[in-house]
């Protein structure tokens, strides 16, 4: 629409006076209603400043101010093309979703060889409000995305160090690993000693067996030689196991008591205390053991 025919039918109407009647009116009738006329010619006359000063605006591209003057103007005027010029103005802010309303609002006092041309215009705002409200949707999803990217992360939790074992404490042996083996071969040696003994006393019983006494004196035949040569082998092995066995004894003994005087050295303590007397004064060092 023309805002030129705009302005014309402001004036037209700031112009038009009421009928006069047919007959004259009284007096005090006509001085009451000059002042009526008055006030609506003046108020008028104002939505045609406000509306000039509104296209004014909207050719300036200030269209945020043009929107108020239009508005104003309208509602001093109540004239529907006003409403035009809003949704005009709003669809040149990007302001879709208020252009289509007030364009809707027009269609229904549009003349008819401009409601199709407004349906065509409303269809297009519609399209162009939903591809408004994608790119707003996919904006903020992105700004989203590099919120969450920028956030610091969170560092992994400190690895769980073990204390390591506390090393087993030192046993003091006296009884070493020297002095168990000579013990083990003290009583091998014990043991086959014995088992050597058990056995050549055997075959003296066996020897014994074919031997015969005559006037306090044993006399042996060939047949108890073969007893008494194993007795004596036997009774030597049982020699020989109780040395070796008696040695080892003897050797763990003696590697026990040198283990022992070590230790008790060890253990020695020495103290140092003054002394004092009639007969002078020192110092005396005494040990414990």
């Amino acid at each position: 629409m023309s805002m030129q025919l705009l302005v014309s039918a402001l004036v037209s109407v700031a112009m038009v006076a009421p009928a006069s009647p047919a007959t004259k009116p009284a007096a005090d009738s006509g001085s009451a209603a000059a002042p009526a006329a008055s006030a609506e010619d003046a108020t008028l006359k104002r939505a045609e400043e406000l509306f000039l000063n509104g296209r004014q605006l909207f050719k300036e591209g200030s269209y945020e101010a043009a929107i108020l003057a239009f508005q104003e103007s309208y509602e001093l005027s109540k004239l529907p093309e006003i409403i035009y010029n809003i949704g005009n103005s709003y669809e040149k802010l990007g302001d879709f979703a208020n252009a289509r309303k007030y364009l809707d609002q027009y269609r229904a006092f549009a003349p008819d060889k401009e409601r199709e041309l407004l349906g065509r215009r409303i269809q297009n705002l519609d399209q162009r409000l939903r591809e408004q409200e994608d790119r707003a949707r996919a904006e903020r999803e992105r700004q989203e995305q590099e919120a969450r990217q920028a956030e610091p992360k969170s560092a992994p939790p400190p690895p769980v160090i073990q204390p390591e074992p506390e090393p087993e404490p030192k046993k003091d042996r006296v009884f070493g690993p020297a002095a168990a083996a000579l013990t083990a071969v003290a009583a091998v040696g014990l043991g086959l000693g014995i088992g050597f003994g058990v056995s050549a006393q055997s075959q003296r019983n066996q020897a014994l067996g074919h031997c015969s006494e005559s006037g306090g004196q044993t006399f042996c035949g060939v047949d108890a030689e073969p007893f008494l040569a194993a007795q004596k082998s036997r009774a030597l092995g049982a020699d020989i196991s109780f040395a070796i066995a008696g040695a080892a004894a003897i050797a763990v003994i003696a590697i026990v008591a040198v283990k022992a005087s070590r230790k008790k050295k060890e253990q020695a303590t020495a103290r140092l205390a003054p002394w004092g007397g009639p007969r002078g004064a020192g110092l005396s060092l005494g040990f414990r053991f």
